[in-house]
């Protein structure tokens, strides 16, 4: 570690204070008449210790009902055939009938595709594919996205049944 200029000059100027109050201490120390040592009584008072718990103090509105042991949770209900991710679109695979591409909907299965956003659903017939991007779960065709969500709203949050 190379010091500039400026923090040498500080050390050094540091280092000619610190030997000069050396030597005024000690200086100060060693003169004159020699002292002797005289004893000094000295006495330590503790404090008494309290390990009592203060009551709680209630500082307004009504009191605070005792804790009963457990909260109550509330759980949704897991549908095995129903899954919330992304979707998108693309214009791939364009047939008569709406299919939509998805690696975790079984290929051949009815699906029911619901924009979480705004509510609309769609359906269409699921085929599994390797063109769904990373990160996404459903792709639709575009012609089947646009009755969900406009175009540049891609990529939507969905909720996928079947």
């Amino acid at each position: 570690m190379a010091l500039s200029v400026y923090e040498r000059r500080r050390a050094t100027v540091l280092a000619v204070i610190t030997v000069v109050a050396l030597g005024i201490v000690w200086g100060t120390r060693s003169g004159g008449t020699a002292t002797t040592p005289e004893a000094v009584a000295t006495t330590t008072t503790t404090m008494p210790v309290d390990e009592s718990i203060p009551d709680p103090v209630i500082l307004g509105g009504p009191t605070p009902l005792a804790p009963s042991g457990s909260a109550a949770i509330a759980y949704p209900a897991v549908n095995p055939n129903e899954e919330t991710g992304l979707a998108t679109f693309s214009n791939l695979g364009y047939t008569q009938t709406p299919v939509c591409y998805s690696t975790v909907v079984p290929a051949g299965a009815s699906v029911t595709v619901t924009n979480v956003n705004n509510g609309r659903t769609v359906k269409c017939t699921s085929v599994y594919s390797l063109l769904v991007p990373a990160g996404m779960d459903i792709m639709l065709h575009s012609s089947v996205f646009t009755k969900i969500a406009n175009l540049i709203d891609a990529p939507i949050p969905v909720k996928i049944s079947w």
